[in-house]
């Protein structure tokens, strides 16, 4: 019997969120150079809408990033931050940023690092920032506990660490990395594979993830499975590899940022696998399309957020990016790396439809403790409600839904189904 049952069916591209250190950030498509209104696009203004700006003392939140330094993450960050920086613009001119308060950004360099992000953090709470979003870390073990212990509310895209996913004060608004791995042990079941391998960062955040909650989904599959620790900085992965292989895995998988999947794509294609391979969406920039597109093309992978281009949101999009932003193509899946900073922005915007009253921390976490099925933006129809129920092992989730499909040479994901995974997290 098929694990996989379909929510939806719809055209899918990551969100920026997924994986550990995390991934969803790249969903990349990468660096856009600016694309054109199209002969048929709708004129941004009336795509906007009437302008309602936000007034007074503004309410500021916080973004933990990793933007100053010439690495590749570094340059996804930057994308990153252009889309959040856009999309906040939008909400302040035409959504009255919250609760009729314009939105200050206070965005802290962290470097990735968890010394640099524990800084970060205990820098949020000097500044007293209402609350801190993010659409992905590999350090929310350094991040959280300063944060919650301030009463700071913390809002990933897409959270991985166990203080992400249980500590009270944290909220995950997609089940990110594990209800992604949900989705591939389904989705392995489904496809005859009798033992995966995950080539994982060894770092405690994301091989507890991995063990973890990997150890439970795919054991409830009924699919084998073994995690192989990859030391930070390896350049070279095909010992790794072939272990995965000697071991009997007949499928790859892999978890770790832009870098460590470079390397991973790097010594798959070296030893000439056929296996099915399983990666997440640090691994689409255009630097891997270019390497390595043979190997990425016909991957399995989750996905967050639609390519559908005349989506309401996706137009949106397209006139936040045409206004704010000319450099930004105005299509979510060519210029993605933004679209996951808009996402995170916008879909915790989203949150405040109808909140009136003093946006504290406070507030905040109450909204989001209280309010049901909360558009993602760019999700399709996706939403997220914060009550502990969509995986109740992991109470910090706020929806159990996931897309998975196969990437095309263009990095989207095609034939994507929609799916619920809370039964793969039941005893």
């Amino acid at each position: 019997m098929g694990l996989l049952r379909t929510v939806r069916r719809s055209g899918w591209l990551i969100s920026g969120a997924l994986a550990l250190s995390l991934a969803a950030t790249a969903c990349g498509g990468g660096d856009s150079g600016g694309g054109s209104d199209g002969a048929g696009a709708t004129p941004a203004a009336q795509v906007l809408g009437a302008p309602s700006p936000a007034e007074g003392a503004p309410v500021t939140i916080g973004l933990i990033s990793a933007s100053a330094s010439d690495s590749v993450l570094s340059a996804q960050f930057q994308r990153i931050e252009q889309g959040m920086q856009m999309a906040l613009k939008y909400a302040n001119a035409y959504r009255g940023g919250i609760a009729g308060r314009p939105i200050a950004l206070f965005i802290c360099q962290g470097g990735e690092t968890p010394a640099g992000t524990q800084d970060c953090a205990n820098q949020m709470v000097n500044r007293g920032v209402a609350a801190v979003i993010s659409p992905f870390t590999a350090n929310g073990a350094s991040v959280v506990p300063v944060l919650t212990a301030a009463k700071i509310p913390y809002v990933s895209l897409s959270g991985t660490s166990t203080e992400e996913l249980t500590k009270p004060g944290a909220f995950s608004l997609t089940g990110g990395f594990s209800v992604g791995l949900a989705a591939f042990a389904a989705y392995a079941h489904d496809h005859g594979v009798r033992k995966m391998a995950m080539l994982a960062t060894d770092g405690p955040a994301v091989l507890q993830a991995v063990n973890g909650i990997g150890g439970i989904v795919f054991r409830k599959a009924g699919v084998g499975f073994q995690t192989i620790a990859v030391p930070v900085g390896t350049a070279d992965m095909t010992p790794q590899m072939q272990a995965a292989v000697k071991g009997g895995a007949d499928a790859i998988s892999m978890v770790g940022d832009l870098t460590f999947c470079t390397s991973w794509l790097q010594a798959y294609q070296t030893l000439n696998l056929d296996l099915p391979r399983y990666i997440i969406n640090t691994c689409i920039d255009p630097t891997t399309l270019k390497a390595y597109k043979p190997v990425i093309a016909g991957s399995v992978m989750t996905a967050t957020a639609t390519t559908d281009t005349a989506t309401t949101d996706a137009t949106l999009y397209g006139a936040i990016a045409r206004t704010y932003n000319s450099k930004v193509d105005p299509d979510p899946a060519v210029s993605a790396s933004q679209s996951a900073g808009a996402i995170t922005l916008l879909s915790f915007v989203n949150l405040f439809k109808g909140f009136t009253g003093d946006p504290t921390s406070a507030a905040i976490t109450q909204q989001l403790r209280s309010a049901k099925n909360v558009p993602l933006f760019l999700g399709d129809g996706a939403t997220y409600t914060c009550d502990g129920k969509a995986v109740p092992i992991l109470p910090n989730v706020c929806s159990s839904e996931v897309q998975i499909g196969t990437v095309k040479d263009d990095g989207t994901v095609e034939d994507a189904k929609v799916i619920e995974t809370t039964r793969l997290f039941t005893p």
